[in-house]
């Protein structure tokens, strides 16, 4: 079995990007997402946006793994901080310890930039439970529910 590389996306990686991120939001909002909304999402943020950062999970030239990192900033945080977006596993791989290898490379790029912390808006439980669990065990704390507002409808 070939090993598993972790690299940060570049352009090139635009194909990969977009399908691992299609197939996280079909599993949390299905049917609400296409390949064809997400492409020139996915392409500008990886060619325009300095502020954001995706690392990939390739095997055997399959992309299985996806987590993607925001710069942000607030008070509360003493100015910069990150913001973990997506982070998906392919099933096959899930509990194998690459979500917590996605993990530590947002964390080693989060210090690497002198952010205070990282934080991420998991999904609601009880259904995504696990979700919340795997985050805990990986040095996460909860501090309750995010909520959102649409200011434009993409």
């Amino acid at each position: 079995m070939a090993a598993i590389e972790i690299r940060t996306a570049t352009p090139s990686d635009s194909e990969y990007v977009c399908s691992l991120a299609l197939m996280l939001l079909s599993e949390l909002y299905p049917e609400m997402y296409s390949l064809d909304q997400l492409k020139p999402v996915v392409a500008r943020i990886l060619t325009q946006s300095n502020d954001v950062v995706a690392f990939i999970a390739m095997h055997d030239d399959q992309a299985i793994g996806l987590i993607t990192v925001n710069r942000c900033t607030a008070i509360y945080a003493f100015g910069d901080f990150g913001e973990i977006s997506e982070l998906y596993v392919d099933p096959k791989f899930r509990s194998s310890g690459l979500g917590a290898r996605l993990l530590q490379k947002a964390v080693g790029h989060a210090e690497a930039q002198g952010w205070s912390m990282l934080e991420v808006g998991a999904p609601d439980v009880p259904k995504w439970q696990r979700t919340v669990d795997f985050y805990v065990a990986n040095e996460f704390s909860i501090v309750g529910p995010r909520l959102y507002r649409l200011i434009t409808d993409k």
